[in-house]
């Protein structure tokens, strides 16, 4: 997976299906999704993601002033937390492109 923003918008959505390994979707039931965004090897930002439709693996995260400010490339996932449980989804690449002046 990958998204591409432009440099400075925000109050939109991501929204997320978390899968399994074998395409299957993973029950959210019980969890908190966390985005974690990092540039550069340095953390830009984390943020709680809404869970739509736990037993579909679905969440969304809106985006916020501030969280796509600079033009580049940027990495992500999500972390699922639970009671005795965390994993993190594969890393998926964020592009910030630049806006016309």
């Amino acid at each position: 997976m990958s998204l591409v923003v432009k440099k400075g918008n925000y109050g939109f959505l991501f929204e997320f299906t978390v899968k399994k390994a074998d395409g299957t979707a993973f029950d959210l039931t019980g969890y908190t999704v966390t985005l974690k965004v990092w540039k550069d090897s340095t953390t830009q930002f984390t943020a709680a993601c809404t869970i739509t439709d736990a037993a579909s693996g679905k969440c969304q995260y809106q985006v916020t002033s501030g969280d796509f400010d600079a033009v580049g490339q940027y990495l992500a996932e999500l972390e699922l937390t639970k009671t005795g449980f965390v994993e993190d989804t594969e890393t998926f690449q964020i592009t910030v492109t630049e806006t016309a002046p």
